[in-house]
C-alpha cells in the first residue's frame, strides 16, 4: 500500500518548527549524554579492573604510589627518547594488564592530538627561534603587527620541533600513565587508595563520597527524562528554561545536603568512628605480585633517574 501524498509532503511551517525544537532541545540532549557517557566510563573502567591481568592484581595503594612517582620522573626527563621509554613501559604494562590495545589508544588520543594543536606554534621561527628544519613561506618584504615584527622567512626550527615534540611525548605518557591507573583499579578501590594519602576527615569524605555520586547522576538523569516526557513543546531558551535549570541545579544542591545529614545521623546511630575507618584504609596485604612490581619500580625509578642525572 502506497504512502497517501499528503503524508509525504513537509510544510515549510512543520519543518521550521521541528529544527527550532531540536535546537532549543539540544542543551537538555547533551546534558543527558553527558551524564549517560559518564556512567558508561566507569561501568568500562569496573569491567577491565576486573581481569586477571598483572596491575589487577597489585595493592591499589601501592599503585597509586609508584604511578604517581613515575609521572613526577617524567616531568623532570629532558630526553626525549627516556620520555618514550615511559609510553613504551605504560603501552606495555597495558598489554599484560589485559586492556585492549585499540581502547587504550583510543583514550590517549584526544589528549594527543590537543597537545599537537597547542604544541604547532612553538615549532614556527616566529614563537621559538632558532636553526631552519623546513621552510614553509617566504614574504617579499616585512611587516608589522603592533609590536610584533614577522620575519621575512616562515619556518619550522629544529628547536621549536624538538620542544614541541618533548611536549606532546611527555603529555601523552603521563595520561597513559593515569588511564593505566584507573583502568587497572576498580573505581571504589581507587578512591578508597587516594583518601589514604589524605589528611584528617578528607579520608573519610572521599572514600564514602563515591557510591553517591551515581545517586546524584541518576537524579539528574531522571530530571532530565522527567522534563521531556512531560512537555509535548521544546523546551524553551528564554526564562522558563532558565527558571527550570536553575530550580533543578537547587534541588539537586538540598538533595545532596539532606542525603549527607541523613547518612551522618545514620553512621552515628550505629556506633561509627573515624579511628575504624582509618584502621580499615591502613590495613594494606601486600602479596608476591606486589614484591615483584615494587623490584621492577624501584629498577625502573632508578633507571630513569640515572639517565636524568647523566
Amino acid at each position: 500500500m502506497a504512502i497517501p501524498e499528503w503524508l509525504r509532503q513537509k510544510t515549510e511551517h512543520g519543518a521550521q518548527s521541528r529544527e527550532h525544537g531540536k535546537a532549543k532541545e539540544r542543551f537538555l540532549d547533551k546534558t543527558l549524554g553527558h551524564v549517560v557517557a559518564f556512567t558508561e566510563d566507569t561501568m568500562f573502567n569496573e569491567t577491565t579492573s576486573l581481569k586477571n591481568g598483572f596491575l589487577q592484581k597489585i595493592e591499589p595503594g601501592l599503585k597509586v604510589l609508584t604511578i604517581m612517582l613515575f609521572i613526577v620522573l617524567l616531568s623532570l626527563q629532558k630526553n626525549i627518547f627516556a620520555i618514550a621509554g615511559f609510553f613504551l613501559v605504560s603501552f606495555a604494562l597495558a598489554l599484560i594488564s589485559r586492556i585492549p590495545a585499540f581502547l587504550f589508544i583510543q583514550r590517549i588520543l584526544p589528549a594527543f592530538f590537543f597537545t599537537l594543536l597547542i604544541s604547532l606554534p612553538a615549532t614556527l621561527n616566529v614563537i621559538v627561534p632558532g636553526e631552519p628544519f623546513t621552510n614553509l613561506y617566504r614574504f617579499s618584504k616585512l611587516y608589522s603587527i603592533g609590536g610584533l615584527t614577522i620575519p621575512g622567512e616562515i619556518f619550522i626550527t629544529k628547536q621549536g620541533l624538538l620542544s614541541a615534540l618533548t611536549l606532546l611525548l611527555r603529555v601523552t605518557a603521563s595520561v597513559s600513565l593515569v588511564f593505566l591507573l584507573t583502568l587497572t583499579t576498580p573505581p571504589n578501590k581507587f578512591i578508597k587508595a587516594v583518601s589514604s594519602f589524605m589528611p584528617g576527615t578528607f579520608k573519610a569524605i572521599v572514600s564514602m563520597s563515591y557510591r553517591y555520586i551515581f545517586f546524584l547522576v541518576r537524579k539528574v538523569e531522571q530530571f532530565i527524562m522527567g522534563f521531556k516526557s512531560r512537555n509535548i513543546s521544546a523546551a524553551s531558551y528564554g526564562v522558563t528554561g532558565r527558571k527550570w535549570v536553575a530550580s533543578r541545579m537547587g534541588l539537586l544542591f538540598s538533595i545532596s545536603l539532606k542525603l549527607s545529614s541523613e547518612l551522618e545521623q545514620a553512621m552515628e546511630s550505629r556506633g561509627y568512628r573515624y579511628e575504624n575507618l582509618k584502621s580499615q584504609i591502613s590495613n594494606f596485604k601486600f602479596s608476591g605480585t606486589d614484591v615483584l612490581w615494587i623490584i621492577f619500580s624501584v629498577i625502573f625509578a632508578g633507571a630513569v633517574t640515572w639517565t636524568y642525572l647523566m
